[in-house]
């Protein structure tokens, strides 16, 4: 294993000059130096110098190590999240440690426990089930931001409400007017704020919303397949999905009940993941921003870490984009 003496002896230097190089502290301002510090850096590449990394932990009390809150990974949405924060954080210079919540799924203090041996700078929370106080009750020293929860606790947010209504106005200018949603249940504000978002739109249409039409489960692809039973028992025509998976799992339901999408329902959905593109037919979508997202979110953290003062200082609510596809048709034509 290279060390800086070695370097140091190569270089025909001091330890000490290398270590000033090397962190960035040499002050290279003659052209002799600059030269110098130029030779230092190629013998530390050539050498394969890698720094000493609980040394540099004792020195600048920082570990440059993340973590990233996760509740699952089987929604391929989240990957995508998860890998646009490890690219927006690795610009900052720090590094992405992943952990899965549902390991202790009825005590997160002690999955924190045991994460946050892993000597974290901050965290990021993705997990829908953990709010801003469960985070400060189980890490009440750590800078940590949530991730598009709620106006309330997150830098930013993709704005949901929004999302159902410009796709309820899709289904609508189709000729649709019996439109279904079916989402997840869970403890936070996801599934609330999608069915009251639809039940605003009916609200100010001359057709009223039925229960029946709201078909409520997991958020699991396979809770869409058992829905499309639930659906074919309304006279509802299309259909909102609380996310990507549920869409996939409601046109192979569907399809298994002898019903093609869009020829007998139409069927759109909330994320625009991979899934909208390589699903039959491709779907339509409310994509969500998620790269503007992330930014905004990760540079909230690394305000704090850093001590600077806030970027953002009341929550980003940022819109969706329409993206039409082929699971939709006119109504007359179902």
């Amino acid at each position: 294993m290279t060390t800086l003496k070695d370097i140091a002896i190569a270089a025909g230097v001091s330890v000490d000059t290398v270590s000033r190089v090397l962190n960035g502290k040499a002050g290279e301002a003659w052209p002799s130096a600059v030269r110098r510090a130029e030779r230092i850096r190629e013998l530390a590449t050539q050498l394969n110098y890698a720094p000493n990394k609980a040394a540099q932990i004792m020195r600048t009390r920082k570990t440059k190590q993340i973590g990233v809150l996760v509740s699952e990974l089987y929604n391929p949405f989240t990957g995508r999240k998860v890998e646009a924060i490890a690219d927006a954080l690795a610009g900052h210079g720090y590094e992405m440690l992943l952990g899965l919540t549902r390991s202790h799924p009825t005590d997160p203090a002690k999955f924190f426990t045991t994460f946050s041996r892993n000597l974290l700078d901050g965290i990021i929370n993705l997990d829908p089930l953990l709010g801003n106080d469960d985070l400060k009750r189980i890490a009440p020293h750590m800078p940590c931001v949530t991730f598009g929860r709620s106006e309330a606790e997150s830098p930013a947010m993709f704005d949901i409400r929004a999302a159902v209504t410009v796709l309820m106005e899709h289904l609508w200018s189709l000729g649709h007017h019996r439109i279904g949603i079916v989402t997840g249940m869970d403890k936070g504000d996801v599934k609330r704020v999608r069915v009251s978002a639809w039940e605003a739109f009916y609200a100010s249409r001359p057709i009223a919303a039925r229960a029946e039409w709201v078909i409520e489960g997991n958020w699991k692809a396979e809770h869409g397949r058992q829905a499309a039973r639930e659906l074919i028992a309304t006279n509802c025509t299309a259909c909102v999905a609380g996310n990507d998976l549920l869409a996939v799992g409601l046109i192979a339901g569907l399809r298994e009940q002898g019903r093609e999408v869009p020829r007998d329902y139409s069927v759109v959905s909330i994320e625009d993941s991979l899934l909208t593109e390589i699903t039959y037919p491709p779907l339509t979508s409310a994509r969500q921003p998620v790269a503007e997202l992330v930014r905004i979110t990760v540079a909230a953290l690394i305000d704090q870490l850093e001590g600077r003062k806030p970027t953002v200082t009341t929550c980003q609510v940022l819109p969706p984009e329409l993206v039409v596809r082929q699971s939709c048709t006119a109504a007359t034509a179902n």
